[in-house]
């Protein structure tokens, strides 16, 4: 957030034109004054929650049930501080959709200064965090299932942590493991993390039966029963009591059977309003009661073992993981249903290795084969990637560990596991996408501040031109023609001519959107390159640009594009911090030199300036998002130049210079 100086009345027009652009970005935008209370809220933002600017303006939001209840108490508490602490912050909470549902935000507030460093209105963006949340608590709950799996835990311990796992995905659930007892006829308490214990003794014994609560009826009907408002529905009458002085308000169970029918208790989950449970919460209780009842199952009989294994399936199912194995010398290969999920190819009857590896992508399948038969010789444990291809030509893209070990009959075999990460990498994917249009975004934004000098370099080249064609055509007007000087004219044309396609061109490579080519390329010229397209705009502004390029630089793996954004943005923040100092003062210096290190030789750029330099509030946050010490910018400028500098190996960083300004120094490794 910038400290800017505030008008103390806007112009409407120019308001206007802010409401329009604030609409039109996107997250949720929304402003307060120096007092907390809200003044403005972005078409966005009303269309989310589908309430007018009126009923939220003020503090009124605080009243409303746009926030989520259990979350409204942290945000008001959190935004007091921030308002008493003057400073930016973030927070978390759940807002209400339009529809009625519940969405994790990341809730981000900035303070707007006047020129006396007041606080004269807080800005803030609300970005949607919650399908990453959720992406989050899955990979969670996967990892600590497989972790229960493997360590074999007590049968207690397994109940508690499915618990814990519902009771974490959603918050304002609570569950509950009831066990039906050996008489067949009554349900025993078997876990419960936040029920209270007064609740959980009187639910403890009770009877099955068909109008016996949530779960004592689905025990009883062995199907699903939801008690959608525990205070209405007649379900409710055996523990409503008690149910409504512990504030639950309704609940939804599932019963928990063996694999051959029988019923071994039942599975709930309360919630704190009366609601009905979402497609999310039934997948969730039905995911968690299949666990539990095969976690009973192997702690009460021999066919534990055997019950584990459908746990272990239904894990993989979830996580996208298999494991498989396979004997070398007699070329058995066995592997679990996660694998056949993965590759698409049915367990029963087992496949043969060949049509497995047929599923392996063409491009693939020498590069796999020389991992693998390098393992195999070394004795070491393999990690890649590879795609398969599905028999409609779908791919995927899996990830493969495992290791050579020698089995009970002294047969060489593999073992290892499989997990899909289609999903995963396409998310990436998709995330580097983004980045590379903001980055292409922030180039396109500060190539609009040298337009005036853009202008100058392709018109001084094609005044130049038109001059000459002129003489040409006084030359050949003349009587005789005088071709020496007509060619002396033409050959002036050509010259001009090169010089604009040169201009054009470093303008338009730095407003292409081609993806990112690393290749050898020497950091001086991306330094002469952008210097010939800002220089004549700093001059203009009566700065002057000094070059100490170190000849014979090693040459960098890098994309020439976004390195030239990079020195682009640091030449304009130098002018930028000197254009208001005394005219002595006002330069920019570029030097570039090496550095040599145990781990390799690096090349340097270092941006200097004498202008107004760095303070301590400037230095700690200089490449945060969105802060800015410019009137009009973004603050995002030095953030994706180090974002970039990363993506590159390399790093950027400042530091105040000696007597005036600041100094910018960017590394890039010398590739070995």
């Amino acid at each position: 957030m910038s400290r800017v100086s505030v008008a103390s009345e806007p112009r409407p027009q120019a308001e206007g034109e802010l409401r329009g652009i604030l609409d039109m970005l996107p997250g949720l935008v929304w402003s307060a004054g120096a007092d907390g209370s809200i003044e403005f809220l972005s078409r966005r933002w009303r269309d989310y929650t589908g309430k007018d600017e009126a009923e939220l303006v003020g503090w009124a939001w605080t009243t409303s049930d746009v926030i989520h209840p259990d979350d409204l108490a942290t945000v008001v508490e959190i935004w007091a501080a921030l308002r008493a602490a003057g400073k930016e912050g973030r927070m978390e909470a759940r807002l209400r959709r339009a529809d009625g549902v519940y969405r994790w935000f990341q809730i981000q507030a900035g303070p707007v200064r006047d020129d006396q460093g007041e606080v004269a209105r807080w800005w803030g963006l609300n970005g949607d965090i919650d399908d990453e949340k959720q992406a989050r608590a899955r990979v969670v709950d996967e990892r600590r299932l497989l972790e229960m799996i493997a360590r074999g835990e007590p049968s207690s311990v397994i109940l508690e942590g499915v618990v814990r796992l519902v009771e974490s995905a959603s918050s304002g659930q609570r569950a509950s493991i009831l066990l039906l007892d050996e008489d067949k006829l009554t349900l025993r308490h078997a876990a419960a993390l936040t029920l209270p214990r007064s609740y959980t003794e009187v639910i403890d014994g009770a009877a099955i039966g068909p109008e016996a609560f949530s779960c004592g009826t689905a025990a009883w009907r062995r199907e699903l029963v939801v008690i959608a408002d525990i205070e209405a529905d007649p379900l409710g009458a055996m523990f409503r009591a008690s149910a409504l002085a512990h504030g639950l308000r309704a609940c939804w169970s599932m019963p928990m059977l063996s694999s051959d029918g029988r019923v071994l208790g039942a599975f709930g989950i309360y919630a704190t309003e009366p609601r009905t449970p979402a497609k999310a919460d039934l997948e969730l209780l039905e995911r968690c009661s299949h666990i539990t009842s095969i976690a009973i199952e192997r702690s009460q009989s021999e066919e534990a073992l055997r019950r584990s294994e459908a746990y272990r399936v239904e894990a993989e199912r979830l996580s996208g993981t298999g494991s498989f194995g396979c004997d070398l010398l007699r070329r058995d290969f066995s592997m679990s249903d996660g694998i056949g999920e993965i590759l698409g190819l049915p367990i029963h009857p087992r496949p043969t290795i060949e049509q497995i590896l047929s599923r392996i992508h063409e491009g693939d399948r020498e590069r796999v084969g020389d991992l693998v038969r390098q393992a195999l010789s070394d004795g070491r444990t393999f990690d890649y990637e590879h795609r398969l291809v599905m028999e409609d030509g779908a791919v995927k893209l899996v990830r493969v560990v495992g290791r050579f070990r020698v089995n009970a009959a002294g047969h060489p075999e593999i073992v290892g596991a499989a997990t899909d990460i289609t999903a995963t990498r396409r998310a990436a994917d998709e995330l580097e996408r983004a980045q590379a249009t903001l980055t292409h975004v922030a180039r396109v934004t500060t190539l609009g501040e040298l337009v005036a000098s853009i202008a100058h370099e392709v018109n001084q080249p094609l005044a130049a031109i038109v001059a000459d064609a002129n003489a040409a055509l006084n030359w050949l007007a003349a009587d005789p023609p005088d071709l020496g000087r007509v060619r002396e004219s033409l050959t002036a044309i050509l010259g001009d001519g090169e010089r604009a396609a040169q201009v054009l061109h470093r303008i338009r490579s730095l407003l292409s959107r081609s993806p990112p080519r690393h290749q050898p390329c020497c950091l001086n010229d991306v330094i002469r390159d952008v210097v010939r397209l800002v220089a004549p705009e700093l001059t203009r502004q009566g700065i002057v640009v000094q070059q100490a390029l170190l000849a014979d630089l090693p040459h960098v793996l890098g994309d020439p594009v976004q390195l030239q954004q990079v020195v682009l943005n640091l030449m304009l923040n130098a002018a930028e911090a000197s254009k208001d100092v005394p005219p002595e003062r006002r330069r920019v210096v570029l030097s570039t030199f090496v550095t040599r290190r145990s781990s390799g030789a690096f090349v340097h750029l270092a941006v200097e300036d004498a202008g107004v330099g760095l303070d301590a509030i400037d230095s700690a946050r200089l490449f945060d998002a969105f802060y800015t010490t410019k009137e009009n910018g973004l603050g995002m400028g030095l953030p994706i130049s180090r974002s970039i500098l990363e993506r590159h190996g390399g790093t950027l960083w400042a530091r105040p210079n000696e007597g005036f300004g600041a100094i910018f120094e960017l590394s890039i490794e010398v590739p070995a």
